[in-house]
Formats: C-alpha cells, sequence, structure tokens
C-alpha cells in the first residue's frame, strides 16, 4: 500500500478522529520519553503528549507528519519523516498503533530488533488479527504464535483480542486486533 497517497487523498481508513479506543486506554501507563511508531496524523502522539510526556511521532508518510505538526500546537510532540526499521534513539515507551501489521515478515523482524535496541521499558503494540473468524482486511493480520515469537526476548505483560476501528465507506467499523503490552 502507498501510504503517501493515501494521506493524499484524504480518505484514510484508519483516521478515526481520536487515538484507537484499545491504545488510548493506556496513556496513562506511559512513561517517561514516548515514540509513537508510525503515528499518522499524530492523535495517539498528542494524546499522551497533552499528559505531560515527551513525544516523538514517526511516520513514513510525509503527508502524514504534516497533518501531525499541525496539530500539534504547544504540546510536547514533535513528528518526523522516518523509517521504522532504521531508527535511532532511545525511549521509555514505545506506542504501536497499526504499524507492525504493514510490515513484512522480514520489516517485522528488523523492527523488532530496533525496538530492543531504542526501547528502555516498554511496549504496546496494536495490530489487526489473524485468528478463526477474524474480520480484517485481507492477508494484515498476526497470529498469536507470530506475535509471541517476534516478542520472545520481552515479558509479555498482555496479549489480548481487541477492536480496531475503521472508516470504512463512512462507517466506523470494528475489526479483529490484538493488543499487546511487553517490557524488557
Amino acid at each position: 500500500m502507498e501510504f503517501e497517497q493515501v494521506y493524499r487523498d484524504g480518505r484514510i481508513p484508519w483516521d478515526i478522529g481520536e487515538p484507537q479506543p484499545a491504545l488510548a486506554e493506556l496513556v496513562g501507563w506511559c512513561v517517561g520519553d514516548v515514540l509513537d511508531a508510525g503515528c499518522g496524523t499524530g492523535e495517539l502522539a498528542l494524546a499522551v503528549a497533552a499528559r505531560g510526556h515527551r513525544v516523538l511521532g514517526v511516520d513514513a508518510a510525509p503527508s502524514a507528519i504534516a497533518m501531525a505538526t499541525r496539530k500539534a500546537g504547544g504540546l510536547s510532540a514533535t513528528f518526523r519523516t522516518a523509517d521504522i526499521t532504521a531508527l535511532d534513539g532511545t525511549f521509555d515507551t514505545v506506542l504501536d498503533s497499526g504499524l507492525l501489521h504493514c510490515l513484512s515478515p522480514s520489516d517485522q523482524d528488523r523492527y523488532l530488533a530496533v525496538l530492543g535496541r531504542i526501547c528502555r521499558d516498554r511496549v504496546a503494540i496494536l495490530c489487526f488479527a489473524d485468528r478463526p473468524g477474524a474480520q480484517t482486511p485481507g492477508g494484515m493480520g498476526l497470529t498469536e504464535t507470530r506475535l509471541r515469537d517476534l516478542f520472545a526476548d520481552w515479558i509479555i505483560d498482555e496479549l489480548v483480542p481487541v477492536d480496531i476501528f475503521g472508516v470504512i465507506d463512512g462507517v466506523r467499523t470494528p475489526m479483529d486486533g490484538w493488543r499487546l503490552r511487553a517490557r524488557r
């Protein structure tokens, strides 16, 4: 999928005008400096910054970063275009609202290597689920086994089924996902 074109077209099915509820519940769980990986238009990063955290939001789509930057106002959130599989820096908390499932399996492995290098404390991932009966966009879900394999070097505190919302034909629609919380 060409994400930059989706943002330019303005019909962004994953942008629901607020953070995904399954991650919004964790805003108070964040500690220290926070990375919002695949931040899109910045809703989650801005909610975390409003709680007093310094937040860096990164996304591969320059148009998404421009939209997020316009929303930032006086909050301690900055945004930049970056390739998550080559990111540097250190963060206490990393949040991922739908990035992991967009990556190829080899890029998922590179992403987890980056997380292992840059994340000092905790990570929360929201991704589409590949499980029996799951309603998700074709081929984008991850199995529980794949998530456990990816996070084998972490302590998994939570791996639960959740809804991920998208806007399909103008209607806010729930789809099947996972929320994973892990720590070093």
